[in-house]
């Protein structure tokens, strides 16, 4: 489940991040504070979800859901920090799927993400030739046998998921965020090896002097 999260406060995106992650640790977030940041990230990777903050240092939220809606088709949940009956209207012609207003609670914010993954049926399962990925239920299938990959190989393949290149310092970033670098640095390499011997030696591609990428 690969989430845009656009928040111009580093703090509280930091802790929506590390909480919404105890919910549900199958979550890839991505951070993004500005709205160009977020429009470049749309142009490049595919995301299932959008948290967008309303009040933004480069330009206004609502117009920016707009927008998005004009041109992707992914479920957007605005977070806002005031709430008039004005503001009611805005989100209404904003198009987002749903709202939840400053501050919340971040069990909150989980319940609403799940709510809005229902409605739009967004599925958790994906195919990359003989190989079937669970990601609700974190289970990786091969020619119809179930192959076990421990929690963090699935993380990466989950985050590697339908992006085109990440590097390996943002890997590590959001897999090992709590591991000093070098250390997980070398996680990174026994990782990856390991996923393609269990599962195909070609499914992830290294991008040399850049980091990896999924084969499709």
């Amino acid at each position: 489940m690969k989430i845009l999260l656009v928040e111009d406060n580093i703090e509280i995106s930091n802790n929506i991040k590390k909480l919404l992650k105890t919910y549900n640790d199958n979550f890839s977030i991505k951070q993004v504070f500005t709205i160009k940041e977020a429009k470049e990230n749309l142009v490049k990777n595919k995301y299932n979800l959008i948290l967008l903050d309303l009040m933004l240092p480069d330009g206004d939220g609502i117009n920016f859901s707009k927008k998005i809606k004009q041109h992707f088709d992914i479920p957007i949940i605005i977070m806002t920090a005031k709430w008039e009956d004005d503001d009611k209207i805005n989100w209404l012609e904003s198009w987002a799927d749903d709202y939840i207003v400053k501050p919340f609670k971040v069990k909150e914010l989980y319940l609403r993400i799940q709510r809005t993954i229902k409605i739009n049926n967004i599925s958790n399962k994906t195919k990359i030739w003989d190989i079937e990925i669970d990601f609700e239920a974190k289970k990786v299938y091969k020619n119809w046998q179930e192959i076990h990959l421990k929690l963090k190989e699935f993380q990466i393949l989950e985050y590697l998921y339908d992006i085109k290149t990440w590097s390996r310092l943002d890997i590590i970033e959001e897999i090992w965020w709590n591991d000093n670098t070098f250390s997980a640095d070398n996680k990174l390499d026994v990782n990856i090896s390991s996923i393609r011997k269990k599962l195909w030696k070609d499914i992830i591609e290294t991008i040399k002097w850049f980091g990896y990428s999924i084969k499709k």
